[in-house]
């Protein structure tokens, strides 16, 4: 049975249409679509479960920097005055729906999903489900919910890096940042275990000397050593006033080279060598 997200319309399967490409705005169908879920999720369909939907809205209001008027109830509610500008801009609509996300008590993200997935959305819902971020290739996506899935410190600054990296308010040093503390969770242990305050800059010299007791199992450990020479250290932390804002595509880089480091290591690709 093929998967939902992969589907597409008959006439796109049949060669009568052009399948859609991702885009960064919102058709008026999926604007509908997105104040329905927005209605839904603050109080509009689901009122009298004991919880202070008005201050929900004041709150995304605040953060959104949307004016409300509580005198005006009679004529325009709460929710109508935070949801018409955010249907007539779409980067006002982003930041509504990534602030809803954010502090949500009815959590049905799993329904945003689909329609930014349905509505061929540049922008889709984190694994957590508490904000947006870009969407990414479906492989390198699967890399990451993969990387993420185990409940520790990598996968913390996994998803720190990810939304820092892909979310609304791009931030690619602080991505820069968040993947070298996942590197650094996952390697110090196995190449600096009695370091406590081992850097990646502290494993990058260990494996560049080609250290015995650590195994990778694709080469050489030199050749991971110039991997993550790669990530170290961030442009931006240079000292002497000489650094720089990193690139995207730079951030990008080093972001997907954690997801690939920590996958290594849980898989046991690198791991302490074994004794003979």
């Amino acid at each position: 049975m093929s998967n939902l997200d992969d589907w597409q319309r008959l006439s796109v399967r049949d060669g009568r249409r052009k399948p859609a490409t991702l885009s960064e705005g919102f058709s008026p169908a999926a604007t509908r679509g997105l104040v329905h879920w927005l209605e839904g999720e603050l109080g509009y369909r689901t009122a009298g479960r004991g919880f202070d939907f008005d201050g929900l809205i004041f709150s995304v209001a605040l953060v959104c920097d949307i004016e409300l008027d509580p005198e005006q109830t009679w004529e325009v509610s709460l929710l109508e005055q935070l949801l018409n500008p955010a249907a007539e801009d779409d980067e006002l609509m982003l930041d509504v729906l990534d602030a809803t996300l954010a502090k949500s008590v009815i959590h049905s993200h799993k329904t945003l999903h689909g329609l930014l997935r349905d509505a061929a959305s540049v922008w889709t819902v984190t694994e957590d489900g508490r904000s947006l971020v870009r969407r990414v290739g479906r492989a390198a996506e699967v890399a990451y919910g993969d990387a993420v899935g185990v409940d520790d410190p990598a996968s913390t600054e996994l998803s720190e890096a990810w939304v820092a990296m892909y979310g609304t308010s791009p931030n690619y040093s602080d991505a820069w940042d968040h993947a070298i503390k996942a590197m650094e969770a996952v390697l110090v242990p196995v190449v600096a275990p009695n370091n406590p305050r081992a850097t990646l800059g502290t494993v990058t010299a260990e494996l560049e000397k080609g250290v015995k007791f650590v195994a990778f199992a694709l080469g050489p450990v030199e050749t991971l050593g110039a991997m993550t020479r790669l990530a170290w250290p961030n442009p931006d932390r240079h000292g002497g006033g000489q650094g720089r804002a990193p690139e995207e595509d730079e951030a990008s880089g080093v972001v997907h080279l954690a997801v690939t480091v920590v996958q290594w290591v849980r898989n046991g690709v690198i791991a302490p060598q074994k004794s003979s």
